[in-house]
């Protein structure tokens, strides 16, 4: 058995806010003011100053950002906000130390997390005494890093209900380190925590965060804090994306590829803007023909990253290419299959049939009517189910253009299907 790690901020409770100062505070009036300022959800993450009652409210009419000094403990620290009334107001947030200064660990805190764990049992003395354990902790080796991250004991508890309302928890923390043991920068370590940040949100097809990230040395001391909220989705169960979430290995296995994959600062910015894509198209919010173009221009992006940038058409041959030729290339090129599961996609398949089409031209045909109407628009509308078909079909065929990209072999749930077991999976289809 082994303790957890040692989270530098309190887990809170769902929807509760995180409290990462409480003192002094300078430049909100002549002396110095008692306040805090604490990590919310108002609706998503947002960071929010306030000073305690009965503080003059000085700094209310102030429209421009306001430069304040937080005295800690271990040193002040500058930081700068936007006033909202006589309370207090909120912040874009803050980073403190150097990003160039030597650590040996980061410890970040996971939101909106489902119950990731590994095989290994962690051991602590609750509040209230004695002894408890829990299967709890996850070691992924990745690159250069070595990623720990443990759940949080009462995760069950804090899980429940979810439908019910929008709920932000934290439920891990995360230490990061460099497996051989040498040191690093937060500089360094960016490309990791944002595929960590990304690669994990596009699994789940919802984004959740690592956020409050704190890097240490070999003694413990604080040399660098990042406090800047993060893209954060309310938690949901199931989530609507690829991953089944209690088959641990399968996310660890593509976290490895990714964590990889960011190390490349090209590959980085192609990738993290096609799961952006994913993730909006994968989702529920939004009217569906907004999921249907988030997913058109991930794939649209996708082509254009392996035809013209791989070299099999020029960019003025690419230019003149019909959509629907282009998304067939780059599908069988993955392997994967263009005919239509009449099982999954009726409409889709009722519609090319009528007209002689496969896969990639009655995607393309329903989505050209949506993004230059005319009088055959509303054809599409009148076809009951075929929007949903489409765009169940375009996230299925993004994501997996995606993960066979950065060379997935692992197993998927079929995001053409809307109904079903959570833990129905199959392979990729280029295994």
């Amino acid at each position: 058995m082994s303790a957890p790690i040692g989270a530098v901020y309190e887990f809170n409770q769902p929807g509760e806010a995180i409290e990462i100062f409480r003192g002094t505070i300078s430049g909100l009036a002549p002396g110095d003011v008692t306040g805090s300022v604490k990590l919310c959800w108002t609706p998503g993450p947002t960071i929010e100053w306030s000073v305690d009652p009965g503080t003059p409210p000085f700094f209310v009419n102030r429209n421009d950002e306001i430069s304040m000094t937080l005295h800690r403990a271990d040193g002040d620290v500058p930081f700068k906000g936007f006033a909202r009334g006589i309370e207090g107001g909120w912040s874009n947030g803050a980073t403190f130390g150097s990003d160039q200064a030597p650590l040996n660990r980061i410890v970040a805190h996971w939101f909106n997390l489902p119950n990731w764990h590994g095989q290994q049992v962690l051991e602590d003395t609750p509040p209230e005494g004695g002894k408890r354990s829990w299967r709890g902790r996850s070691v992924i080796i990745a690159g250069d890093w070595t990623v720990t991250t443990d759940v949080r004991p009462d995760h069950s508890s804090v899980w429940d209900e979810l439908h019910l309302r929008d709920v932000y928890v934290m439920t891990h923390v995360m230490e990061i380190r460099r497996t051989d043991g040498t040191g690093f920068t937060a500089a360094d370590a960016e490309p990791l925590l944002t595929a960590l940040h990304v690669g994990v949100s596009f699994a789940l097809g919802r984004w959740a965060a690592p956020m409050l990230p704190v890097g240490q040395d070999s003694s413990g001391t604080t040399l660098w804090e990042d406090w800047r909220p993060a893209l954060c989705d309310a938690a949901r169960r199931p989530s609507p994306g690829w991953w089944y979430e209690q088959d641990h290995d399968v996310l660890s296995d593509f976290l490895k590829l990714v964590v990889v994959a960011f190390s490349d600062p090209d590959i980085r910015i192609r990738l993290r803007m096609q799961m952006g894509f994913a993730i909006v198209a994968t989702g529920d919010k939004g009217f569906v023909e907004q999921r249907i173009t988030a997913g058109f221009s991930g794939l649209e992006h996708l082509m254009w990253q392996n035809l013209v940038l791989g070299g099999t058409l020029t960019r003025d041959q690419y230019r003149v290419a019909q959509a629907a030729n282009s998304l067939r290339s780059v599908l069988a090129a993955a392997q994967i299959p263009i005919q239509i599961d009449a099982s999954l996609l009726p409409a889709l398949d009722s519609l090319a049939t009528e007209k002689n089409l496969v896969g990639p031209e009655a995607l393309t045909w329903v989505r050209n009517r949506l993004m230059h109407p005319d009088d055959r628009t509303p054809d599409v509308y009148q076809r009951v189910g075929l929007l949903r078909d489409t765009w169940t079909c375009t996230r299925y065929y993004l994501t997996l253009l995606i993960l066979h990209s950065v060379g997935f072999s692992g197993s998927l749930r079929d995001l053409r299907s809307l109904s079903g077991m959570a833990s129905d999976t199959q392979p990729v289809p280029w295994v």
